[in-house]
This record gives structure tokens, C-alpha cells and sequence, in this order.
């Protein structure tokens, strides 16, 4: 009767353990906010940048990539080239955005990167210090006629780019 009963503890302990330090994960929240970082970025490559009648935000982009070190090719109606005026609207975009969702508390990053490991685009809002590193798939844009890729990342709770 005793090796029962000891039997019986041990198995009811092992279940209090697995059920009480049981790493709670939230799958719903992280899919949510991978579709929500996803549409965004999709929807800010077609958004008008004001830039030209035009031009997307896409369209600056891929200038700025092409030409990093100029500035880009492409010259604004307020006479800002490319990349100037792609890294002030894409800031003044997420900050009446994603700030307002409130994931400027958890942090986040918008990085573009051009070919050869060259950063075009940056922005940081929040406390990326407190936060764990985020989600590092880049959204890609190709660079015609070359076969080179714009790699652009969103990342909540801040970029790993090693």
C-alpha cells in the first residue's frame, strides 16, 4: 500500500509541475502581429509618397538602393532626392501608425538594407533594450535589371540582423 501511495504522489507532482511551469506561449498574438507587419509593409510599398504625383514609397525605395551614396536619382518636388525623403515619410508614416497600435511599448525597427550590406533606411521607436529581438524575414524588393534584392524588415521588439 505505501509503494502505491508513493506511486501516486510522485505522478500527481510530476502533473503539478508540468501544468504550473508549463512556458505560457501566445501563438494567437505572434500570428496576428506577423499579418499585421506583413500587410503594412505591402501596403507602404504602394502607398503615394508624396514625393512626386507618381511615385510609391516602393518606387524610393528602390532608387535609394540603387543609388545609396547619391542619394538617389530621383528628385522630389520639394527638392529632396530619394533617400531623404524616403526615410522622412516612412518615419512620419510608422509614428502616426505603429506607434498609435501601441507597439511603440514593446519597440520596434524598420531597416532597409541594399545590396552589398549597405542600411538606407532606419527607425527605432520604443524600448528596444527591454524587448526581445523580433521577427528578421525580409520583405525583398528586386532591384531590375540586376539580380540583387532591397531586403526591408519590420520588426517588433527589434531586429537581429547579426
Amino acid at each position: 500500500l505505501m509503494i502505491i501511495v508513493i506511486i501516486i504522489s510522485l505522478a500527481l507532482l510530476f502533473v503539478i509541475k508540468v501544468v504550473f511551469t508549463k512556458k505560457n506561449t501566445d501563438l494567437t498574438g505572434s500570428y496576428e502581429t506577423s499579418k499585421l507587419v506583413e500587410s503594412f509593409v505591402n501596403t507602404l510599398f504602394q502607398t503615394s509618397s508624396g514625393c512626386t504625383s507618381d511615385t510609391t514609397i516602393q518606387d524610393l525605395l528602390v532608387d535609394c538602393a540603387k543609388n545609396p551614396f547619391s542619394g538617389g536619382t530621383i528628385t522630389c518636388d520639394d527638392g529632396r532626392e530619394s533617400c531623404v525623403f524616403a526615410n522622412a515619410t516612412i518615419a512620419t508614416i510608422l509614428q502616426s501608425t505603429i506607434d498609435n497600435w501601441g507597439f511603440k511599448e514593446t519597440g520596434y525597427e524598420f531597416v532597409a538594407v541594399a545590396p552589398p550590406n549597405q542600411q538606407i533606411i532606419y527607425y527605432a521607436s520604443g524600448n528596444l533594450s527591454a524587448s526581445l529581438g523580433g521577427e528578421t524575414t525580409p520583405f525583398t524588393l528586386r532591384l531590375y535589371p540586376s539580380q540583387q534584392y532591397l531586403s526591408v524588415y519590420l520588426c517588433v521588439g527589434g531586429c537581429e540582423l547579426g
